[in-house]
């Protein structure tokens, strides 16, 4: 008993004299409290000034501002005859539209200038068949994937024997068509640099020059180019059940508002569990 006093009255005598050279204070008290305060700011979701959200912005002003190429079928497609804005694509963002309670603002934007239009504030959000990756989540959101696709082979049906893989397109003898700073470019340029590649800079023009025969091969993902193998029996989607590559589409919005890309994700999921999306696959895609 006299022993386990002691101890007690040890280690009061040990915590006064550290109180008294300030010692307790300064790496005992204070420093918890710092590490706990750097936690919270290092923890995911946490946003310095919780008010600063784009989401607040959209709301505000009534409108939200959609950035799409409409050059891809069958996500965006600017209709020359109306000159609406129709797909997929179109749908759902008119569908996240309403649900904010705002008006729907199309903007018109390019492969090559998407990211930089996206930064610079032209539009609040970025749709129309963008395909989710590494290299654009490095400088934006990449939302949750809405859909799954590859790249393959859009072909003359008379072709469908000739082209099976990356070796059969990757030759000086095929002349491949492809537009410009998309996904479509990227591969083309990692895996058929030995192929002839002509930048055409309207990507609807393709599946038609591939029909009569000016080009070879247009390498697009495989809702596009059965969507055109479809339309015009001269043409072939080949490898549409063993793609080249395995992606899924998605939305870009600016990067670091978590707000904001926590609304977009909680949308996403409600577009799936009430069925909409289902539903759009069976208007534009099947």
């Amino acid at each position: 008993m006299f022993k386990n006093w002691r101890k007690v009255l040890l280690a009061g005598i040990i915590s006064i004299s550290l109180v008294g050279t300030g010692y307790v204070g300064h790496d005992l008290i204070s420093t918890p409290n710092v590490s706990a305060e750097s936690a919270s700011k290092n923890a995911p979701g946490y946003q310095k000034n919780a008010a600063a959200t784009q989401l607040d912005e959209i709301i505000e002003r009534g409108y939200i501002r959609i950035g799409m190429t409409g050059d891809y079928k069958p996500f965006t497609y600017l209709n020359p005859k109306t000159n609406e804005y129709e797909g997929y694509d179109v749908d759902a963002a008119k569908e996240l539209g309403k649900d904010l309670g705002v008006e729907v603002q199309f903007v018109s934007t390019t492969w090559p200038d998407m990211l930089k239009d996206l930064q610079a504030d032209k539009f609040d959000i970025a749709v129309g068949g963008v395909t989710r990756n590494t290299a654009r989540q490095k400088n934006a959101y990449v939302s949750q994937g809405y859909i799954s696709f590859g790249k393959v082979p859009l072909i003359r049906a008379e072709d469908k024997d000739k082209y099976l893989t990356i070796e059969d397109i990757n030759k000086p003898s095929v002349r491949i068509g492809v537009n410009p700073g998309g996904t479509n470019e990227s591969f083309v340029r990692q895996y058929l640099s030995n192929a002839n590649v002509t930048v055409v800079q309207n990507n609807l023009d393709i599946p038609g020059l591939v029909a009569d025969g000016t080009y070879d091969v247009m390498i697009t993902d495989t809702v596009e180019a059965m969507l055109y193998a479809r339309k015009d029996e001269r043409l072939y989607a080949a490898l549409t059940d063993k793609p080249f590559t395995n992606s899924e589409k998605g939305y870009m919005i600016p990067r670091g508002d978590f707000i904001y890309a926590s609304y977009l994700e909680m949308w996403m999921d409600e577009m799936k569990l009430q069925g909409k999306f289902d539903a759009l696959y069976k208007k534009w895609i099947e």
